[in-house]
């Protein structure tokens, strides 16, 4: 049956679709990675091998696949396509790496970059797999790429992935280290307790979510300039209220 695979006693019947780069980019259109990836896997069937072919819109097959989150069929592709088609941009600029990036396929991500994919590709805009993460909220994906070297710079617009993230409501902020106090903090003669605790959430520019050892969840107060990741640790200190009695 045409784009379709027949498994019944042992056989297969692939579409001939399968058979060229273009095919594999209907196939998945159509909602039937599973079959372009049973032609690839199958010896007796013929390889594309013009996987720099292209959709209408410039995706590649390997990029349809990665923003699908087909993570089996990229696999397959991956060995069969050079530098250039894994880093290859469709017409908004968009390689495989941003495409898995921004739809939240952290596992996609992990073996594109273990192909080589370039983590620091550029739309016109300024837009990168790590901005496109943190706009849509990816923080294992945001993590993973500024493992590999992701630049965090500002965008066309001169907004960071971080600005980003905040603008669309998404608590990602850089991993910055955050200094310690010494155990006797004094303000207006009066000790501060600097237990460490987890941030959980950013509630404001000023304002943190804290949760302390013994479990109790506390706001903390900030300048403004000072960025703490989430899941980082902070002192507690100045201006710490019960969570209940935020008024934000």
């Amino acid at each position: 049956m045409l784009g379709r695979s027949l498994r019944c006693v042992g056989v297969r019947t692939f579409s001939s679709n399968a058979a060229s780069s273009a095919g594999i980019i209907e196939l998945i259109k159509q909602g039937q990675a599973d079959v372009a990836l049973d032609a690839l896997e199958d010896a007796s069937s013929s390889r594309p091998d013009d996987w720099d072919i292209t959709d209408a819109y410039g995706s590649t097959a390997l990029t349809l696949a990665s923003r699908g989150g087909h993570l089996s069929l990229c696999r397959a592709i991956l060995p069969h396509v050079t530098s250039s088609v894994l880093n290859q941009a469709n017409m908004f600029g968009s390689t495989a790496l941003m495409c898995a990036s921004a739809s939240g396929h952290g596992e996609v991500c992990k073996v594109l970059l273990a192909a080589g994919a370039d983590v620091n590709i550029k739309t016109r805009y300024g837009s990168t797999a790590l901005s496109k993460a943190a706009e849509a909220g990816h923080a294992s994906i945001v993590d993973q790429l500024l493992a590999h070297g992701a630049d965090a710079s500002p965008n066309v617009m001169g907004k960071t992935p971080w600005d980003l993230a905040a603008e669309k409501g998404h608590a990602i902020l850089p991993p910055t280290d955050v200094s310690t106090p010494s155990q006797s903090n004094a303000v207006d003669d009066q000790e501060l307790d600097t237990t460490p605790a987890r941030v959980t959430r950013i509630l404001s520019p000023m304002h943190v979510e804290c949760e302390l050892p013994d479990g109790f969840t506390v706001v903390v107060t900030k300048p403004d300039n000072v960025m703490v990741p989430v899941r980082g640790q902070k002192p507690t200190g100045e201006a710490t209220l019960p969570a209940s009695s935020a008024l934000l």
